[in-house]
């Protein structure tokens, strides 16, 4: 990956890539569940969803929009646990349910809301599709090797596994954010406070150059125009005070809108 750095696009593209990376080593421990358990039609999804991870990966490394790849790693995930839910007996239990969660908040961090809504329709389409077929006792295809005592047994481990996802990944990407946020906001204030002394110093040495003015002006008894001049100082000086006034009151508005509430 090429790095750009300070840019969100930047931490945005590390998002998608340890999301990717995390999914393709978590093929391990499911395709061990899985064969322990002899559910082998399940192993049928495994090819489809690695080869779709390693596109993802390869579209970010092409310099695809993190967009257009957010949203096909966020697809891929809800579709990928979808279909297992289904074939293992429309099962929605916590383990699946975890899945759809992340892959939702994953598209979001990564996309935007329109796409987020649409998976999330998805989703809620889904499950309206398993609880008619429950509730009505619909005959529907079952996997083998497919067991309720069995997805419980797999559920903790794999619910653990998306903890830790959850906590070093997501949790590293908002503290990139932050840490980005503090340096641009930083950065705006240095430039901020280079422009006030620009002015401050464009004044001071008008102030300077108006009282040589008045100086000389007293000397040679010229009382209106050292009024005119000791007028345009006082002005000067009242401009200067209230830039300065002006600028701390923005400082406290920005400090007020960045502080927890």
């Amino acid at each position: 990956m090429r790095k750009t750095l300070d840019s969100r696009e930047h931490y945005n593209i590390k998002l998608i890539f340890d999301y990717l990376f995390f999914h393709i080593l978590l093929i391990v421990p499911e395709v061990f569940f899985t064969l322990y358990f002899q559910n082998t039609t399940q192993l049928i999804l495994y090819p489809f969803f690695l080869a779709m991870c390693l596109l993802g990966m390869s579209m970010l490394k092409k310099r695809v929009a993190t967009q257009s790849v957010g949203a096909l790693a966020s697809f891929t995930t809800l579709i990928f646990a979808m279909l297992s839910s289904f074939l293992n007996n429309q099962d929605i239990s916590v383990t699946y349910g975890t899945i759809w969660i992340l892959s939702i908040l994953f598209c979001y961090l990564t996309t935007n809301l329109p796409t987020t809504l649409l998976l999330g329709s998805l989703l809620c389409g889904y499950l309206g599709l398993a609880a008619y077929i429950k509730v009505h006792h619909v005959i529907s295809f079952a996997a083998p090797g497919y067991s309720l005592e069995n997805s419980y047994g797999a559920a903790p481990i794999t619910c653990a596994l998306y903890i830790l996802f959850i906590i070093r990944v997501i949790g590293r990407h908002y503290n990139n954010i932050m840490i980005l946020e503090q340096r641009i906001t930083l950065q705006k204030q240095k430039q901020h406070a280079a422009l006030i002394r620009q002015n401050l110093t464009k004044q001071f040495i008008l102030v300077k150059g108006l009282s040589r003015s008045g100086k000389t002006k007293y000397l040679e008894g010229n009382l209106e125009l050292l009024e005119a001049c000791l007028t345009e100082i006082e002005k000067q000086c009242e401009t200067a005070i209230d830039l300065l006034q002006h600028t701390h009151k923005t400082l406290e508005v920005e400090s007020n809108k960045k502080a927890p509430h």
